[in-house]
């Protein structure tokens, strides 16, 4: 019974992975929009493993490694080939795989660093995989997005290309986000949390999948905030 209760984060970790391995089968198929909401499976898992270790207090070392391994095929690889086939183009395709990249230098980051608790530095693989695979179930799911991406053929590759970039650099600055975990439920100490919580439940009641990249905005600017008044405080 301890083995089964020992391994059922690790088991959860697994489900991430698998998830981030059958994306990528759709994803070579141009699946996109489904390889979106494997992803979006990946994140719930790679949620549910890390609480499932703290509530049967069975962490472990093997554990952390694993999730490193699974956050990097789900939120590495998979955003990064999501990427190439946005971009679409034979040259500039390639600058998708700068994800996966920079994905593992700050997977890898993470995993030497114990101060990273109640912030991040950098933006976190699953936060910035979640933010790409926004973009293939808006053009899915809208027609105004999927014609002007079709008909626009230029601008799709410049404009994702843009995002590769973009989304690589915030992985590894060196900038400081907050993060959702709270050592109490005070209004106080958690304002920006909590502001950032209903702010995104709304946006996601008023534009759906629209809304998932002016959530990621409005995290790195409400993480801004929060360095300049936690550094006006310290003076």
């Amino acid at each position: 019974m301890s083995f089964i209760k020992r391994n059922i984060p690790n088991a959860i970790t697994c489900l991430n992975l698998l998830c981030g391995c059958i994306a990528l089968v759709y994803i070579s198929h141009d699946y996109l929009y489904i390889g979106s909401w494997l992803v979006v499976g990946a994140a719930v898992a790679d949620f549910f493993d890390g609480m499932a270790a703290r509530l049967l207090n069975v962490k472990s070392p093997i554990g952390k490694e694993l999730d490193s391994l699974a956050d990097m095929v789900s939120f590495g690889v998979v955003p990064g080939m999501m990427l190439v086939r946005l971009i679409h183009d034979p040259i500039f395709c390639w600058i998708g795989l700068a994800v996966p990249v920079f994905a593992a230098l700050r997977l890898a980051k993470f995993n030497i660093d114990d101060t990273q608790a109640t912030y991040f530095i950098g933006l976190p693989s699953p936060a910035n995989a979640l933010f790409i695979i926004s973009f293939p179930l808006i053009i899915n799911y809208h027609d105004y997005w999927q014609v002007y991406y079709l008909s626009h053929e230029a601008m799709r590759t410049y404009f994702f290309s843009g995002v590769a970039i973009l989304c690589s650099a915030l992985m590894v600055m060196p900038f400081r986000l907050f993060s959702m975990k709270m050592k109490d439920m005070s209004w106080n100490n958690n304002k920006i949390r909590y502001i950032f919580a209903i702010l995104s439940v709304v946006g996601l009641a008023t534009l759906a999948y629209e809304a998932v990249p002016l959530i990621m905005a409005l995290y790195v600017i409400l993480s801004v905030v929060e360095n300049q008044f936690q550094s006006s405080a310290s003076h």
